[in-house]
């Protein structure tokens, strides 16, 4: 029973559930940088303003468009990992049988939210792309810069639902 409970594998294949996890690795990666910079920023800007009496006039236009990178490129690998919030009594108090179901279920609904959220930001960028809208900071830059994370974060993390959501359950989980 042991060897039949080894051999299944995830719904998605391994390759696609692979690449999925390397681009989702990768932001992670991202959305730290962005945080280690915002640290950096932060700093500069407090010695620069207070010892200096120099503040720059882009340290916090830049950290603004780093909060973003760091907040949507993190959560696909909170989704991946399955450490989002979730308020659990409910379906903690169902049997195994239902319980399942239900987890089942809000992972797909989950996924669902995201690809319309995914789908209202893309769309939103997309627009703000095309019509070449900047923002309105000291040193304007075209918006979509900023507003693209938004959209690949919610694609990211829709799939990482998708998958969970998808996952055939093994004889050891049952």
């Amino acid at each position: 029973m042991s060897s039949i409970a080894a051999k299944q594998t995830p719904a998605t294949p391994q390759g696609v559930a692979g690449f999925l996890d390397a681009v989702t690795k990768l932001c992670l990666w991202l959305s730290a940088l962005s945080l280690a910079a915002i640290l950096l920023l932060v700093v500069n800007e407090v010695v620069m303003r207070y010892f200096f009496n120099s503040p720059t006039s882009w340290s916090m236009d830049i950290n603004q468009w780093l909060f973003a990178l760091t907040v949507m490129m993190a959560l696909p690998e909170v989704t991946r990992v399955n450490g989002n919030v979730a308020i659990t009594i409910l379906i903690e108090r169902m049997p195994e049988k239902r319980r399942k179901v239900a987890s089942r279920i809000i992972l797909l609904v989950s996924f669902v939210a995201c690809m319309v959220a995914f789908y209202i930001a893309g769309t939103e960028t997309l627009r703000q792309f095309n019509s070449a809208i900047t923002t309105t900071w000291v040193h304007p830059i075209p918006k979509w810069w900023i507003s693209i994370c938004i959209p690949v974060g919610f694609l990211l993390s829709g799939l990482q639902f998708l998958r969970l959501g998808l996952k055939r359950i093994t004889r050891n989980e049952q």
